[in-house]
């Protein structure tokens, strides 16, 4: 009975405490609050440009995936996944920093695909009231977060050029004709 009670606690809190992510006509509402504005570029697939509710840039969302041999699993008989491995990067608005990755949420059909990442913005209030970012926050969150899959990319990839080895075939020049070699 200890045990039942527990988790109906533990479950209340976890749905009572966890915050309510919604996107309606391109504005970003936790809590049914307004937060900040999202628009998908444009220009590049799969990445968002976020904005603060005046709508001045202050954050870069961008679509990133890699090849991954360990994530190919058979979904159904005959079936498997493609091995790729899909993630968010969190640039400045300028894009020259990378501040961390984080995973998607939900289906890429979802209406808010990057909720996992709003979320963590959210939670690490990296966004002041105002709308401007808040830089020790935002790399807190950075430190927090970090590289998990730039790094396991680059694992991958330092693994298979370790694996390959290089033949090199060093062949004398051939002479025509009889060749005779005295004193040797």
């Amino acid at each position: 009975m200890k045990k039942f009670l527990i988790l109906i606690f533990l479950c209340t809190s976890f749905f009572g405490f966890s915050q309510k992510i919604k996107l309606k006509d391109g504005v970003i509402l936790v809590d049914k609050v307004e937060y900040i504005k999202i628009r998908e570029d444009k220009v590049s697939k799969r990445c968002y440009i976020v904005s603060n509710l005046k709508g001045e840039d202050i954050l870069y969302i961008r679509g990133n995936s890699y090849y991954d041999p360990a994530e190919v699993r058979q979904t159904t008989p005959g079936h498997y996944t493609n091995g790729d491995v899909f993630y968010f990067e969190v640039l400045s608005a300028d894009l020259n920093t990378i501040y961390f990755e984080n995973r998607p949420s939900g289906s890429p059909f979802n209406s808010l695909y990057t909720e996992n990442t709003i979320s963590n913005l959210y939670n690490g209030e990296a966004i002041n009231a105002d709308g401007t970012l808040n830089i020790q926050k935002l790399e807190m969150l950075s430190k927090k977060i970090g590289f998990e899959y730039s790094k396991k990319r680059d694992e991958i990839n330092n693994r298979g050029n370790n694996n390959t080895q290089t033949i090199i075939i060093k062949e004398e020049p051939r002479r025509s004709g009889v060749n005779i070699n005295i004193g040797r």
